[in-house]
């Protein structure tokens, strides 16, 4: 059964790769990192691709991302996998995505999974090279290489804004609420609150 789950996870990286490479359209090699944090919250992310000449804002490559929660536990999430991002112009126009499919693990108290996540996130206008977004991750147990009988899936969501200083670098600002829902659908809070970050393509 665990094969069949490395097989079936593989292979929708492979395919998240094809995505997020297509998302950008060319293939100017590029380096993206990420930093963000909030109070009992810290994260960052490393990543190596292509990104866009067309003068949007975007990436699509291998990313590394470790987040640290210190709610009730000590969370530790680290993901490996491929993310590609693209905002679609300027000003009014300034809508995208940003999606990033890979393989995480997850180790909180007693609590430990690894296996296939998936993230989402749509972003909208709001002002002139200014969006707002919502969306959020998941990591089901039936997605997993290892994982706890007791847990159904684990569920992150987001909402935040994200404003253009320049078409590679972005600053932004979230609520971001990070969950463990069980098999009764009792939800265990790995944490929440407001983060602020930023991301630069280069």
């Amino acid at each position: 059964m665990k094969k069949i789950i490395s097989v079936v996870g593989l292979s929708l990286c492979a395919n998240a790769a094809v995505a997020a490479t297509e998302t950008v359209e060319n293939n100017v090699s590029t380096l993206l990192f990420e930093a963000s944090a909030g109070a009992d919250y810290s994260q960052f992310g490393l990543g190596i691709g292509i990104k866009p000449e067309n003068n949007r804002s975007g990436f699509g490559g291998l990313y590394y991302e470790q987040v640290e929660l210190k709610h009730r536990f000590e969370t530790d999430i680290k993901t490996l996998g491929f993310r590609g991002f693209s905002v679609e112009g300027v000003g009014e126009e300034a809508r995208g995505a940003d999606i990033t499919m890979g393989l995480s693990k997850t180790v909180s108290g007693d609590y430990k999974r690894t296996g296939f996540s998936a993230r989402g996130l749509l972003h909208m206008p709001l002002f002139v090279n200014t969006t707002w977004f919502v969306g959020g991750d998941v990591r089901p147990t039936f997605l997993s290489f290892d994982w706890d009988n007791d847990a159904l899936t684990e569920l992150a969501l987001q909402i935040g804004v994200d404003t253009r200083l320049a078409k590679n670098i972005g600053l932004y600002a979230k609520y971001y609420h990070e969950s463990l829902i069980l098999d009764d659908f009792e939800e265990h809070r790995l944490g929440s609150g407001f983060v602020a970050g930023i991301n630069i393509v280069w």
